[in-house]
């Protein structure tokens, strides 16, 4: 017995150390491999050139050519890798009498995919090009309106009856168009497309976007309303229900507020939409605003000495605009005052609480030191 071992073992010991010779080569293989791909790797990331340039025009920026190059070393080495891995294996096996027969099934397991798999990807290739090109001419269109859009915001290029405040909104709508276009295009070309599978994930996402989008559908077109209204722009100061402050930022579904206490308030454009914007900014630089405050004061006083009082006050606040004048209005006669509007204009809409806070405090000065009673809203006083 041992002597019929010993003689299998001397018959396989060429086949055996062929065997062993084959695992070396291979692993210095994927040394060599795997070093060649590092050696690559860094040449590409220390090129400076720009191949897809056109004078200064770029058709893929610099980095994104080094990652799609790095990938395409990664991806060859691991398939070099693999496949040396592969038919090494088969080759051994098919050294020794035993495992011969596995041989032909494994190249079967292995070629018969491959092959199916690389007919497949032959028969797409027509349809790839197309989706390819598609996209690239999409690509350029979606570039040509936004540099169209940008010109017209500028002021470089004016269209008739067509406002430069309207560019950024109507290139956007252009854009969302000429994506569901593409899509149309290019969705019916992709592989799978007439399988269950893809059906039934189309149908559930857009059941998804059905119920759950609703609002969100809403909020995005009120901010296509909004932005054709054009009743703010970022900075304004504004009011928009019981929200008082600057705008600070339009997004695509919200106008945020940060009001005079330092808070942000976010309003969707279903609720500015719905209820009316003032903007105290206007739509000039050094637009002005009539500030306007209400007294009451007993019929004992003159209206003359109230007018000269008041327009005193006004004359002592800062920030109130003195090359256009106040004013005072006599809005009412009550039963037991009259009621007395002071009018002051400002330029600096931005600090309207804090010169209405200094004009209270004017007006209580001079009346007081005029031993005059305010009377509003309600004073009553034991005689």
């Amino acid at each position: 017995m041992k002597e019929f071992n010993l003689q299998i073992l001397s018959n396989y010991t060429g086949n055996i150390l062929i065997s062993l010779a084959i695992f070396l080569i291979v692993g210095l293989e994927i040394k060599l491999i795997n070093k060649g791909s590092t050696y690559l790797k860094n040449k590409v990331l220390g090129f400076k050139s720009n191949l897809l340039k056109i004078q200064s025009f770029e058709l893929i920026n610099l980095g994104k050519q080094k990652l799609i190059v790095i990938g395409l070393i990664n991806l060859l080495r691991i398939l070099i890798i693999f496949l040396s891995i592969n038919f090494s294996l088969l080759f051994i096996l098919s050294l020794f009498p035993k495992t011969k027969e596995l041989v032909t099934k494994l190249l079967d397991f292995v070629l018969i995919p491959l092959k199916a798999n690389f007919f497949s990807v032959l028969d797409y290739l027509p349809k790839f090009f197309t989706i390819l090109i598609t996209v690239v001419i999409f690509h350029y269109l979606f570039k040509l309106v936004k540099t169209l859009a940008k010109e017209i915001e500028n002021g470089n290029l004016n269209i008739l009856a067509f406002k430069p405040l309207w560019a950024k909104t109507t290139a956007k709508i252009i854009n969302f168009i000429l994506l569901a276009f593409m899509l149309i295009m290019i969705i019916p070309l992709m592989p799978g497309y007439e399988s269950l599978a893809f059906k039934g994930v189309a149908t559930f996402l857009a059941a998804l976007i059905t119920i759950g989008g609703s609002s969100v559908i809403a909020n995005y077109m009120a901010g296509i309303v909004v932005s054709y209204m054009n009743p703010c722009k970022v900075g304004d100061w504004v009011q928009i229900e019981d929200s008082t402050g600057e705008v600070i930022e339009m997004s695509q579904f919200a106008i945020k507020i940060r009001t005079a206490k330092k808070i942000i308030v976010s309003i969707p454009y279903t609720k500015s939409l719905s209820s009316h914007i003032i903007n105290y900014s206007g739509e000039q630089e050094n637009h002005s605003i009539l500030l306007h405050t209400t007294i009451s004061i007993g019929y004992d006083v003159t209206w003359k000495k109230v007018n000269e009082l008041l327009l005193s006050a006004a004359l002592l606040t800062e920030s109130v605009d003195h090359s256009t004048p106040a004013f005072v209005r006599q809005i009412k006669l009550d039963d037991f005052y009259v009621v007395y509007e002071l009018n002051a204009y400002t330029t600096d809409v931005h600090k309207m609480y804090h010169i209405y806070s200094e004009l209270h405090k004017h007006i209580l000065d001079v009346f007081n030191k005029a031993e005059i009673e305010i009377l509003s809203p309600h004073f009553r006083v034991e005689r």
